[in-house]
């Protein structure tokens, strides 16, 4: 749907219509920073140059980019609003102009933009010509253009980005409005923008002002799109202190008021089948399918089955044309309501479209899904709905089709929807196969390459290497031709046979093509960072997880850091599309975790949980990963010791995976068998045995049916289980139960091992634990191989990564010299002993907290070899050390702490009692 033009602007208008920003109703506020970047770029020397601004729906991207034009009329530049429809007419109508800008705004849906590029590069013109895009997000349309268009052909145009986010900046750029009595110019932040509007809205309707009791979020920045309409619902009358449910307040209202006009314009409430509203179902279908116009009117009338009055069709056409929602978000949220109350008018507005029509369809409901508009509690999310049903519309049998295709697949945004990715990937299937008979030597390229990238989401990773081998091959040629043209879609195919490659286990080979696009990409020149940096940013985050793959550690964490520098300007671009990835990356910090550095991978971890947090506020998909990225975090404060914390989030983990298996219970059994087993092994590792078991038995469960429908992918974390639950019940004196559960973690490990190194580490640590639960059960013989063996192993691995094996090799000693201890072979203990006691002091010093229990345990047991070859003298110091350790620890968490604690003094009082009397048997 179109906004409409400054002098359609001018008419009398619905309060809701109010909101527009063409009407400048509110005083434009804030910005001074995105200004002052806008004038600065408008006046830069190129010839022509364009500039991208990304912004959710509300934030203000109309809004400023008006300001600016207002602002550049004054000193002589010609500024054009471009029309959908009239792209390549606006170029060719300023070519005389000396300075000139013209803003194109929802860009991402404009079938005209590609014409308009090229003709930005084919239309001669004297002066400067600016070109502002505003769009929700680049997606994968952005990047497009800059290899289909001829406009960067044998020249590069200054391509800038930037997002407007929500938050205003500091100053209100206009000046004190006596009439209102509202000095603006001096800002309170966001509650002096909902007076200011407040004033406006009631002047502009002739009603007082009302005091509004907004208190903004100290979380959350409301848009202003959404101060505006909680200023304005309250001048309607409604009291809403919420600003993110303000635009619904609005909606109720206009409700309310199209009842009644549209009967009296020949409309009533029954003139439509179904559930809905005449005006609503009538209204909702004019705004999805985007045509205003008298005919598009009267074709929307016919699709939903209104039947207006005998003779008051005209009257009734002139109503909607009359009432349509003016302000986007506004019309989505009119949209997703309507429709997500009737099924039968959703299946109307979707039957029968031609492929202008379906396109409309298809881009108004990314730009929904996108945003997520809210509607009432219960009701469903429509967006994957509407995009399923056209999608499967779309035709597929000319070079045209072809070309229809790929700009459908190129501006649904993958972030769009849940319900987005399995429609695009089936358009791969039909796009890829239209190209092999229609297409070019690139469109068949760029095809194979999508093709390959759905077959990997599918399951099939052999059939897509054949695919994105193929694609890669033809980029190549392509790219020896014209390097600069087509290295950018060459960097996308490598990464995209990267991930192939990856999925089949060929990890050097993915290694090789993902260092390829790192190259590539550092030979772009400066212009291109729009184009290069998001490629770039993907090959080195996935190389880092092949660098890991492949052993190669020292190289993992600079691949890593440089990834997440380059997301983060991407995310400064373009929240939408990068946020998420961001956060992705942060979240592989957590092998700093595993790797022994839980303090350095924590600020990743709190930052990862921020931003998805915040996503997932917004948009329910987010859910999911924002449940991770606290079970990450969580785990990362249990290893720094600091398990209240652990605790608390843990919690809202589990909590957050309940309900989502609710929602999908077979999708999300693996994420909730993980929340499970990690906040369960926290109760165990503090204490809390019994709901240790309660979690454990739980996580047990869902993995072994897991492992039996996918062992390759499931008998990893089934060992875990295992393992968990065995160390617990020991835990509860249950040796029996513990010691069968450590035995089959123990086979599972040993097979995964043979079939991947990587697992050495886990059946270490298995072998570990089947060494104490023999010896929890007197079977001290049976202890000592598996505790020998495990140190053996760690040993190798240690050589290899030291800080990654260090800890487990000193909990591994530790257990040998205790196994020897119990053999009544002391002296031999007390070599492994002792270099256990030397690796956790280490540990100690660079983490107090996390390894001072164990470092307690080390020196207790090493006083008891020392006292039981007679050295008392020496075991004492070791053994008062262990007791005062364990007295700190005590007091802190006493149910974790006071058995040890008076196991420590126990050992202590027997060392005590052999200096006292040296004659006493031991």
């Amino acid at each position: 749907m179109r906004r409409p033009g400054p002098d359609e602007a001018r008419g009398t208008v619905s309060p809701a219509g109010l909101l527009a920003p063409e009407r400048g109703i509110v005083p434009f506020t804030g910005r001074a920073r995105e200004l002052a970047e806008l004038r600065a770029w408008v006046r830069s020397r190129e010839p022509v140059a364009l500039r991208l601004v990304c912004g959710l729906g509300g934030v203000g991207k109309t809004r400023l980019a008006r300001e600016l034009g207002r602002r550049l009329r004054r000193t002589g530049w010609t500024v054009v609003h471009v029309l959908p429809g009239q792209e390549v007419a606006a170029v060719e109508g300023v070519a005389d102009a000396r300075r000139a800008l013209l803003v194109v705004d929802d860009a991402g849906f404009r079938p005209g933009l590609p014409a308009m590029l090229d003709a930005l590069g084919a239309v001669p013109r004297r002066g400067r010509l600016r070109v502002l895009l505003l769009a929700r997000t680049g997606g994968q349309w952005w990047p497009r253009e800059r290899w289909t268009s001829a406009l960067w052909a044998g020249s590069t145009p200054s391509v800038t980005q930037t997002a407007l986010e929500a938050p205003l900046d500091g100053g209100v750029d206009v000046a004190y409005d006596p009439a209102l009595g509202v000095p603006v110019d001096r800002p309170d932040g966001d509650r002096v923008v909902v007076a200011a509007a407040t004033a406006r809205f009631a002047r502009a309707l002739g009603r007082p002002a009302p005091r509004v009791r907004y208190e903004p979020a100290p979380d959350r920045r409301p848009r202003v799109l959404d101060l505006h309409a909680l200023a304005l619902a309250a001048v309607l009358g409604t009291d809403v202190h919420d600003a993110g449910a303000a635009l619904g307040v609005v909606l109720d209202h206009e409700r309310a008021r199209w009842a009644d006009s549209a009967a009296a314009a020949g409309l009533p409430a029954d003139a439509v089948p179904g559930p809905v509203q005449a005006a609503d179902a009538v209204l909702a279908a004019a705004t999805l399918l985007g045509d205003a116009s008298p005919d598009g009117v009267r074709a929307a009338l016919r699709r939903v089955g209104a039947r207006p009055e005998a003779g008051r069709e005209a009257d009734v056409v002139a109503w909607v044309r009359g009432s349509l929602p003016t302000v986007p978000r506004l019309g989505e949220l009119l949209v997703a309501r309507t429709l997500a109350t009737s099924e039968d008018l959703l299946d109307r507005c979707t039957r029968d479209l031609d492929a202008g029509q379906a396109f409309a369809v298809l881009g108004f409901a990314a730009a929904m899904g996108l945003d997520r508009p809210g509607g009432a509690a219960g009701e469903r999310d429509v967006t994957g709905e509407l995009i399923d049903a056209v999608a499967a519309t779309l035709p597929a049998r000319t070079p045209d089709d072809l070309t229809g295709l790929l700009r459908v697949t190129r501006r649904l945004p993958r972030s769009s929807g849940p319900l987005v990715v399995p429609v695009l990937d089936r358009l791969a299937h039909r796009a890829a196969e239209l190209a092999q008979d229609v297409g070019d030597v690139a469109q068949r390229a760029e095809t194979l390459s999508d093709l390959g990238a759905a077959l990997v989401a599918e399951g099939e990773p052999d059939a897509a290497v054949t695919h994105l081998r193929e694609a890669v091959r033809l980029w190549r040629e392509l790219s020896a031709e014209d390097p600069d043209r087509y290295r950018p879609p060459l960097c996308t195919a490598l990464n995209n046979l990267g991930m192939g490659y990856w999925a089949v286990g060929r990890h050097g080979d993915a290694l090789t093509v993902q260092e390829e696009v790192v190259a590539l990409c550092r030979a772009f020149p400066p212009g291109d960072a729009p184009w290069a940096d998001a490629e770039h940013a993907r090959a080195l985050q996935n190389a880092g997880v092949s660098y890991t793959e492949l052993g190669r550690t020292g190289e993992i964490e600079p691949a890593q850091r440089a990834s997440l520098d380059l997301y983060r300007r991407l995310a400064a671009w373009d929240p939408v599309q990068y946020e998420p990835r961001l956060a992705a990356v942060l979240g592989n910090f957590e092998a700093l975790t595993e790797s022994g550095r839980p303090e350095d991978a924590l600020p990743a971890n709190v930052e990862a949980v921020a931003i998805r947090r915040r996503l997932a506020a917004d948009r329910p998909e987010h859910l999911a990963e924002l449940a991770w990225s606290l079970g990450q975090l969580g785990t990362t404060l249990e290893a720094l010791g600091r398990y209240e914390e652990a605790g608390v989030v843990l919690v809202e983990a589990l909590e957050l995976q309940r309900r989502l298996a609710k929602e999908n219970e077979r999708g999300t059994r693996p994420d909730l068998a993980g929340a499970l087993s990690a906040l369960g092994a926290l109760h165990s590792a503090v204490g809390r045995a019994d709901e240790a078991l309660r979690l454990e038995r739980e996580a047990l469960e869902i993995r072994r049916e897991l492992a039996r429908e996918h062992p390759e992918k499931h008998l990893h974390v089934l060992a875990h289980s295992l393992s968990n639950l065995g160390v617990t019940l020991a835990r509860r004196g249950r040796y029996d139960e513990a010691v069968l559960l450590e035995e089959e973690a123990v086979a599972v490990r040993r097979g995964l091992a043979r079939e991947n190194p990587r697992s050495l580490k886990y059946l270490a640590q298995s072998l570990c634990n089947l060494g104490v639960r023999y010896a929890d059960l007197g079977r001290f013989e049976e202890a000592l191989e598996p505790t020998q063996e495990a140190v053996d192993m760690l040993r190798r691995l240690v050589r290899e990564q030291p800080e990654k094996y260090r800890t487990g090799l000193a909990e591994a000693l530790a257990n040998l010299g205790a196994t020897l201890l119990d053999l009544d072979r002391a002296a031999e203990a007390l070599l492994p002993m002792r270099e256990a006691v030397v690796m956790r002091r280490a540990l100690v010093l660079e983490n107090p907290d996390r390894h001072r229990p164990d470092l307690a345990l080390a020196l207790s047991n090493l006083a008891s070899a020392l006292s039981a070859v007679g050295d008392n003298v020496t075991a004492l110091a070791h053994a008062r050390e262990a007791v005062e350790m364990r007295r700190r620890l005590a007091a802190d968490l006493p149910e974790r702490y006071l058995a040890e604690l008076e196991r420590s003094r126990a050992v202590l009082a027997r060392i005590d009692a052999a200096i006292r009397n040296p004659q006493a048997p031991r």
